[in-house]
């Protein structure tokens, strides 16, 4: 099939699942004032539904007035043919339409110009969206028009105002509040983490916190984390030092954040010592950091068995080997005439932490520098212009936390809500990677989908007993340049010489050439690493998983009921009788559960008055 015309085949019932909404029999015969209230309703029970909602077919009477008027959902037909074309000038958009024949249909009455609903159908050929993914909708998507006269205050007012509630706040003392502020989010969120030491005289010396998020999250993107301590606080003048990773989505995630006294290899020891304790004592795979000695001592101590890698840029060939990357490094020192410079000493010594050529091999996920700390750093400097307390500091992290997490939720509806579009003819394969992959993971597997067109097998040697087969791989006008790469017919593993599969988790072109040349219409499960793909989160413990620790459990259980609290609160909110009836019974339960444990007034008798001095000001 000519890849063209994908979005012109018909969806099968072995690919989209058909989702009815059976609320067709309540629809019918509703009626409205006018086109735009029925519109209104429309678009408001489609977001109820998880669906998004459009406009279609209007049809007219003998005099040219509206008599019919469809409401379809978005997902309705099918992409043009000519947006399609592969060698477009504009980079394609990822296919919306599935052809789903979800719809309504409003006539205009004879009597009081009023519409009523006279055919409704809501059978849809694709996934609903959860209600955490319904704000990217398009129909659910609106900026109204104010104006500087509505708002009824000025921004003089609103600073007073903001002043006033931050006084409030730190009459005790910058650090009691903010440790007061965690102990009233760990009754929100019971698996909230936070631990904090002070010095000789009393005052606040290092603190770590991690919200429940972030700690679940931990447990599916462990392999790597990053963390550089360049921002400081304006009151204070100490390091913040956020502790990053990266998601399925190739985007930043924050797995806890620290603010420490000073830049010694105790601090970086008690910080990693308390980040393992908040991650049930799991290590990463690899850690990413400048080059300070003092976190170099703290990793050893703390995680010896994580590939401690410095923060590098690709500044020299990816594809060197070792000992190619010693030649050119050698050549270089000497063409400048720097052999003696401390620097490129210093880096020459320490290349099997920083070069490319010496870290092939081993999986770190694409960070190869601190950026993603650093990046963090610039939107706390913009955030924090003035001096800030401890608890503006906090707060400001939360909110770049929460921009992370939406941004996630966001790639998530993407990914599963929208199918990229296939510009290669290896349909079948690239339809499978499209499947699996979230949308940038997809992204960068077609690059080297593209380019396997580059490469030709210049010998294949089979094993004598058949099972393993052997190919050398050569560049189009560059013959010189050799790969070769191993298949294990039994257990479907390609390895190859570049090692790209085993450093960043997705299939190289070489990889994929061999399968192609082996007629492959799949990804085989030893080229799909699970940390990017849709299902990724997936393998966060479940709360009915006994090998895991209680206080696992207490986390999985507190999501699972804090999203079923969550539909029940939206269904209930919806008449003032079911809101008082949800009211009455969720006050009744509390009442009885806080009995059974003992906890009547365990929210005045756990916020214990905190006696931690502010550090020094700088």
């Amino acid at each position: 099939m000519d890849n063209t015309d994908v979005d012109n085949v018909k969806p099968t019932e072995e690919c989209h699942e058909v989702h009815n909404v059976d609320e067709s029999d309540r629809l019918v015969g509703q009626l409205f004032c006018s086109r735009d209230q029925a519109w209104y309703f429309y678009k408001g029970f489609a977001r109820e539904h998880g669906f998004s909602a459009c406009k279609g077919t209007t049809r007219l009477d003998v005099e040219g007035n509206v008599k019919t008027q469809e409401f379809c959902c978005s997902k309705e037909g099918f992409r043009v043919s000519k947006v399609n074309t592969v060698d477009r000038q504009r980079a394609h958009t990822p296919v919306t339409r599935t052809g789903c024949k979800a719809r309504v249909v409003v006539t205009a009455t004879n009597t009081n110009d009023q519409w009523v609903i006279s055919k409704s159908d809501q059978k849809h050929n694709h996934a609903l969206c959860t209600p955490t993914m319904t704000p990217f909708m398009r129909s659910n998507r609106a900026v109204t028009g104010r104006g500087y006269h509505n708002v009824g205050f000025t921004h003089k007012d609103l600073y007073n105002a903001l002043q006033r509630g931050k006084a409030k706040e730190i009459v005790d003392g910058d650090v009691n509040a903010l440790i007061a502020y965690f102990d009233y989010k760990k009754h929100d969120d019971p698996g909230f983490f936070m631990t904090y030491s002070v010095d000789e005289s009393g005052a606040l010396y290092n603190l770590i916190w991690s919200d429940s998020t972030s700690r679940s999250d931990y447990t599916c993107f462990s392999d790597v984390i990053a963390f550089d301590t360049t921002y400081k606080d304006n009151l204070y003048g100490r390091p913040i030092m956020p502790i990053v990773g990266v998601n399925h989505h190739h985007n930043t995630i924050v797995f806890a954040t620290a603010i420490i006294a000073d830049e010694t290899s105790q601090s970086f020891e008690w910080v990693l010592q308390n980040f393992l304790e908040a991650m049930m004592n799991k290590s990463p795979i690899s850690v990413v950091t400048d080059g300070d000695r003092a976190i170099q001592r703290a990793i050893k101590s703390v995680i010896p068995y994580a590939k401690h890698i410095l923060s590098f840029s690709k500044c020299m060939a990816s594809w060197w080997t070792t000992k190619e990357f010693d030649i050119q490094w050698r050549s270089v020192v000497s063409e400048f005439n720097v052999q003696k410079h401390p620097w490129v000493i210093e880096k020459g010594n320490t290349r099997h932490l920083w070069a490319q050529a010496y870290l092939t091999g081993h999986f770190f996920a694409n960070i190869h520098s601190t950026q993603r700390c650093e990046s963090m750093n610039a939107s706390l400097a913009i955030a924090l212009k003035h001096k800030k307390t401890y608890l503006d500091v906090v707060r400001a992290i939360e909110d770049g936390i929460s921009r992370m997490r939406m941004n996630e939720l966001k790639a998530d509806y993407l990914s599963s809500h929208t199918k990229p579009f296939q510009i290669t003819k290896l349909v079948d394969l690239e339809s499978h990677a499209a499947a699996i992959f979230t949308r940038e993971s997809f992204r960068v597997f077609q690059d080297e989908l593209i380019r396997e067109t580059l490469y030709r097998i210049e010998a294949e040697i089979k094993s004598l007993s058949d099972e393993c087969q052997h190919y050398i791989l050569s560049k189009y006008a560059e013959k010189n340049r050799k790969f070769e790469i191993s298949f294990d017919s039994r257990t479907k593993t390609l390895i190859c010489s570049r090692k790209k599969f085993e450093t960043f988790g997705l299939s190289c072109r070489h990889q994929l050439h061999i399968l192609k040349h082996l007629d492959y219409t799949y990804l085989p499960g030893t080229l799909i690493q699970s940390r990017w793909t849709n299902d990724a989160k997936a393998s966060a413990p479940s709360y009915v998983d006994l090998n895991v620790s209680p206080e696992v459990m207490q986390m999985a259980r507190f999501a699972a009921l804090r999203s079923m609290s969550s539909r029940l609160c939206y269904i209930a909110s919806k008449t003032d009788e079911s809101f008082k009836t949800a009211r009455d019974e969720m006050k009744k339960l509390i009442e009885e559960l806080e009995n059974s444990f003992g906890l009547n007034d365990s929210v005045n008798q756990s916020i214990v008055v905190n006696n931690v001095r502010d550090p020094q000001q700088k």
